[in-house]
């Protein structure tokens, strides 16, 4: 009975995935795990069962990390001046999404596996953080503070993670950040700053 549940939630989350555009379900904003139970639970991790992670995981995690928290549409994590120059990308082996936080959707933007070019652990989901300079500023302080804000989202996927005993482990050091940059279609001003791989822990 279980494998047959966990078959059908594979396959609608495949059936999901395949279109340009993925309407996520609403995440949830009230109940779940404490912030000092998150705390004490957050911890990296590298290893991961082969297990999808379902859509409502999916939408929790993404809007946990820089979802819209307000009518005004500012976010789950703080941005210098308020710039939103962040974009979150998610990498499957079905191909490659960028996660449109207003309209709370995935936009498919590859139908490659691009995961290995972000990190090198087998994991189901990777989650690509890029800054875009256009919005943020090109200076050496507007490139600080561009790097403190992929930080406050880092941390919210690390702590997202643990409420929902998923795993993650944050990339600095990108196997191939040209080709994700490519692949992703992102612009001369758009920069790979950060990879999360992301899991259900083994």
């Amino acid at each position: 009975m279980k494998k047959t549940v966990l078959l059908a939630a594979l396959l609608t989350l495949g059936i999901a995935l395949q279109g340009a555009d993925t309407k996520l379900p609403l995440p949830a904003k009230k109940g779940g795990m404490t912030l000092n139970e998150a705390l004490n639970a957050r911890k990296t991790i590298r290893k991961y069962k082969a297990d999808m992670l379902s859509m409502q995981q999916i939408s929790q995690l993404f809007w946990s990390a820089f979802g819209v928290n307000r009518a005004d549409g500012k976010r789950t994590a703080p941005t210098a001046r308020n710039c939103q120059e962040i974009t979150l990308y998610m990498l499957t082996a079905k191909g490659a999404w960028a996660y449109a936080a207003k309209e709370n959707k995935m936009i498919r933007v590859s139908t490659k596996d691009l995961r290995s070019s972000a990190g090198r652990f087998a994991a189901p989901i990777y989650i690509v953080i890029v800054s875009n300079n256009k919005l943020s500023g090109s200076t050496a302080r507007a490139l600080h503070y561009a790097a403190m804000d992929v930080g406050y989202v880092s941390q919210n996927i690390y702590l997202a993670a643990a409420a929902m005993k998923l795993g993650t482990c944050a990339i600095g050091s990108i196997p191939k950040p040209a080709v994700l940059a490519k692949e992703l279609k992102l612009t001369q001003s758009e920069k790979v700053f950060l990879t999360h791989s992301v899991g259900i822990p083994k």
